[in-house]
């Protein structure tokens, strides 16, 4: 049996991904924020493969390098290790967005993100995605690397595609354009589309 563990972006649960088809002998498991995962289950599958979405990446980044666990395959879209800055969202926009976070704001940062259907939408309280954000800045630093292939969505208004390019130029990784905005899984059907394996 193999593994895909997938690590979740800002504010979501599993709705985000339960749409897509998981291929046969694979497993997936979802990780959402706080990232909590006992690194004993890398030991119980033949093959593994470690798949970030956003500020799931940066996470992804953040677990594999203080475990100090290695993957043939760690696949990053619309995300990168440094999330804040340069490379990824510009640090006065990420701090807006905290300062003036609202129930409302936050349905307009889901419809600039492409994700406008309702059941997209995470079932956690305001309160608990504010104090995700929070948490986020207030223990924030940039990552080392560690993804071997990227997506990029060319339509991304969360982390803007040419900031992530940038930061994976400077790298020797695969980086596949791809036609979405920042949610990209209305573009993927299955895992299969992500990991790229029949």
């Amino acid at each position: 049996m193999k593994l895909i563990v997938f690590f979740n972006g800002w504010g979501m649960d599993n709705k985000a991904v339960d749409h897509l088809i998981i291929p046969k002998n694979y497993e997936v498991k979802i990780v959402n924020f706080p990232y909590d995962l006992d690194s004993s289950i890398f030991k119980n599958y033949e093959d593994i493969i470690a798949i970030g979405w956003s500020f799931g990446s940066y996470y992804l980044c953040k677990y594999l390098n203080y475990n100090n666990i290695k993957l043939d395959k760690i696949i990053s879209i619309n995300g990168v290790p440094e999330t804040i800055g340069e490379f990824g969202i510009p640090e006065r926009i990420f701090e807006a967005t905290l300062k003036n976070l609202t129930s409302e704001t936050l349905k307009e940062f889901y419809h600039n993100m492409g994700a406008d259907s309702e059941n997209l939408f995470s079932n956690r309280n305001f309160q608990e995605i504010k104090a995700e954000l929070q948490y986020f800045k207030d223990n924030y630093s940039p990552e080392k690397n560690v993804f071997s292939k990227v997506f990029i969505g060319k339509k991304d208004r969360i982390i803007p595609a040419l900031r992530q390019e940038k930061y994976y130029n400077g790298h020797n990784i695969e980086v596949s354009i791809i036609q979405c905005p920042h949610y990209p899984f209305n573009f993927f059907k299955s895992w299969l589309d992500i990991i790229g394996e029949n």
